[in-house]
């Protein structure tokens, strides 16, 4: 962990670690400075906290859960920040969240021996988001857990509510506005897209876009430090994306697609079905996520 980033408490769950651990987005990399932590929070939430405040960084990725997200972070022990990014909007987000919120709660902050006693346990509060950067502009501002009941009568006992945060670098978004770092972050992608649609190729797109910032001091010392490493989470995330949307537009991975989820139905590990229906890793724990 870099200087910049002592500031964060990192607590990880009692269980043994994968050897083969998911690959950072840039995103993730990006936001793991606490100050940029921070600012993140408070642009969205519309919060004032301070630099001094604590921050965990709630890592699922480092559990042996079925499920891991994007960014969780519990700050001053009495928000928990949680943030996917995505470049498709799906109706069962909300789904997806409820085992994170879940399992974030359950690893981080509940003592089970606490739960049973008649003094109120307290947990920090739930805010889920998603940070969208697709080419159309999101139809929904909320999705809600319960548009996905068979029975939905509007007394449902449980709930859970997204916000959906367009992050377009033209989207025109408050938030960008109130976060630096984020807005800096769209503009990177937003000059790489650019790139690549007047026809360069994406390697060389990803690194003329990293000089671009540097050069006009935009994240220019996070990008200057891991140059090569921002450059592969790009193309990493960018395949993601291809591969994707490959699968779920044309047959070709169709029996290797279905073996992989009626593995994964069995309790097999990701990295044991990637390489048994050679599908990439990342593949299979998105379609995880889809189960």
């Amino acid at each position: 962990m870099s200087a910049k980033n002592v500031n964060i408490i990192i607590k990880t769950a009692e269980k043994q670690k994968s050897e083969t651990q998911y690959r950072d987005t840039l995103l993730r990399k990006l936001f793991e400075e606490k100050t940029r932590t921070i600012e993140l929070c408070n642009a969205v939430t519309g919060s004032n906290y301070t630099e001094d405040t604590e921050v965990i960084l709630c890592d699922l990725d480092s559990s042996l859960t079925w499920r891991y997200n994007d960014l969780a972070f519990a700050i001053d022990d009495k928000l928990l920040f949680m943030i996917e990014h995505q470049s498709t909007i799906s109706p069962n987000l909300p789904l997806r969240f409820l085992s994170y919120v879940s399992d974030v709660l359950s690893l981080f902050f509940v003592e089970n021996n606490e739960l049973y006693k008649n003094n109120l346990y307290k947990i920090p509060a739930p805010k889920l988001y998603v940070l969208y950067n697709g080419k159309n502009q999101p139809k929904e501002k909320y999705l809600k857990l319960s548009d996905a009941f068979h029975l939905n009568d509007g007394k449902t006992s449980l709930e859970l509510t997204i916000e959906i945060i367009d992050v377009n670098y033209n989207s025109g978004h408050e938030v960008l506005e109130k976060s630096v770092s984020l807005q800096s972050y769209a503009y990177l992608i937003d000059q790489v897209n650019k790139q690549i649609n007047q026809g360069i190729k994406r390697d060389k797109a990803i690194s003329l876009t990293i000089d671009h910032c540097i050069e006009k001091g935009i994240l220019a010392e996070f990008l200057k430090t891991h140059y090569k490493e921002v450059s592969k989470m790009l193309n990493l995330q960018y395949d993601q994306e291809a591969e994707h949307r490959a699968i779920h537009q044309n047959g070709a991975n169709e029996k290797a697609i279905e073996m992989a989820k009626k593995l994964l139905k069995r309790g097999m590990s990701p990295i044991d079905i990637a390489e048994d229906s050679g599908l990439s890793i990342e593949t299979v724990k998105q379609l995880q996520q889809e189960l």
